[in-house]
């Protein structure tokens, strides 16, 4: 079977990672080449004020030798008083004399150096695959309740070229390609009004704010496998760790709640920590969290379940908010309310904005495509 290419390479994607190269690069070498003089001329100075106080020492020394030899050329079982006292403190001297100790380089400029090309890996540049995102290049959207038709929309999952959606008041999961192209659908029997949807490895593992309750299905064939009600209440955004474990953002009991794969409940994470938390995601082995807290919006715990940090607050908290991470671990939101897409940081910097009809369910491919869910208009956007 001959191999089926797309009529259109999207050279764009490469320009841009190229110029991310180089641009990035570039910077790198600026800094390390600025910072490297400095460091050299400050090693410079350590250098020339060790060796001056090297050589006074050996002259010392070397002042002191001399006067031993004398001492011990006129007998110094001769000399009496002074001369036997001037005599036993000169040879104390040269007996307790020690070496300059070589002076410890002040590294703090390294760490300064590694510091700045951290943050250069996490600020600007970085943003460069979205700069031209302003308005959504695909779009699948058919409003209705057949087969491919849409109303309206949450949760959002990428496997591969595969779009899962978890389509609210039609009470079902639906799949589209990434070229728009309606798949499949399921859970029709069993779900009431899906929120968030995960995979991990064969399965799919459903948020549903009607029966309050995780649902797991098989990715393989559909088919239904079981769900759990205990544990959760007003359960919306969720995801899957490396181990398969299914955390859940449990709106009512605000708090993370974590289950096996086997929807086995396990622990809590943050309880009584959040103001009703909407979306959780795992990157680079912390948990983040996001919340409808009005100072902070984003928690980062440790994988223990202890809170890290705090950081971030978003122009409107009423509402939705879900997020997913880009390869370079910018965090991408969708803001309900806000009527937007932010692209921030890992440290909450914003570096870019995306005006979309209240957002709700978030994911970013490896080509910095982002497909959101727009909830009012039941479309799946892709910039």
């Amino acid at each position: 079977m001959a191999t089926k290419y797309p009529d259109e390479i999207p050279t764009n994607h490469f320009e841009l990672t190229e110029q991310l190269i180089h641009s990035t690069f570039e910077k790198i070498i600026r800094i390390a080449t600025v910072k490297r003089d400095q460091l050299l001329v400050q090693l410079f100075d350590i250098k020339q004020d060790y060796l001056n106080k090297e050589n006074t020492r050996k002259k010392r020394v070397a002042d002191l030798e001399k006067k031993i030899r004398q001492f011990n050329e006129t007998s110094i079982q001769k000399f009496q008083g002074e001369q036997k006292l001037q005599a036993s403190a000169e040879i104390q001297k040269y007996e307790n004399e020690t070496p300059v100790p070589f002076p410890s380089f002040n590294t703090e400029g390294l760490d300064s150096l590694l510091e700045q090309l951290e943050k250069l890996g996490s600020f600007q540049d970085i943003a460069v695959p979205y700069r031209n995102k302003t308005e959504s290049m695909r779009r699948i959207r058919k409003p209705g309740s057949k087969k491919g038709e849409l109303y309206p929309l949450s949760g959002v999952a990428l496997d591969g070229d595969k779009i899962y959606i978890a389509d609210g008041s039609n009470r079902r999961i639906q799949i589209f390609s990434t070229e728009g192209k309606f798949i499949h659908e399921f859970g029709k029997r069993q779900l009431q009004y899906p929120y968030g949807v995960a995979l991990y490895k064969e399965w799919v593992f459903i948020s549903d704010e009607g029966p309050n309750a995780i649902f797991k299905f098989s990715k393989t064939n559909y088919k239904f496998i079981k769900s759990v009600k205990d544990g959760v209440s007003g359960p919306l955004g969720l995801t899957t760790d490396t181990n398969g474990e299914v955390l859940v953002a449990d709106f009512n009991h605000n708090k993370i709640a974590v289950f096996s794969s086997d929807l086995e409940f396990i622990r809590e994470i943050g309880k009584d920590k959040f103001i009703y938390p909407r979306d959780v995601k795992i990157n680079n082995n912390k948990i983040f969290v996001a919340d409808n807290n009005e100072i902070n919006n984003i928690h980062i715990f440790s994988k223990s379940g202890d809170l890290w940090k705090s950081f971030m607050k978003l122009e409107n908290v009423a509402g939705s908010i879900s997020m997913c991470f880009d390869l370079y671990n910018n965090i991408i939101i969708s803001d309900y309310l806000g009527n937007s897409i932010s692209i921030f940081t890992k440290d909450g910097q914003l570096i870019h904005k995306i005006k979309c009809n209240n957002p709700t369910g978030i994911v970013v491919n490896n080509n910095f495509d982002i497909i959101c869910a727009s909830s009012s208009d039941s479309v799946i956007n892709i910039y």
